[in-house]
């Protein structure tokens, strides 16, 4: 599945239709992740969808305990 050099319309339909889907995407994600024969392009495609989730997550832990850890430093 999308292991070839250049991916059709009917694969990138494959693909999202795929991704539409609960928990289905979750394994199709993973597999394209860990897999060396698919696409060059839908594995970067992958890595920029994930990679802003990934940003905002640490984003939000970094400044959430930080305001946590003031509030604890600094008591009215």
């Amino acid at each position: 599945m999308f292991s070839s050099d250049t991916m059709s319309i009917g694969d990138w339909w494959l693909f999202f239709i795929l991704m539409i889907i609960p928990i289905v995407n979750i394994i199709v994600f993973l597999i394209i992740l860990f897999s060396s024969s698919v696409n060059r392009s839908l594995k970067n495609m992958l890595l920029a969808m994930i990679l802003p989730g990934i940003i905002l997550i640490v984003l939000v832990v970094f400044f959430g305990l930080g305001s946590g850890l003031l509030d604890y430093l600094l008591p009215n």
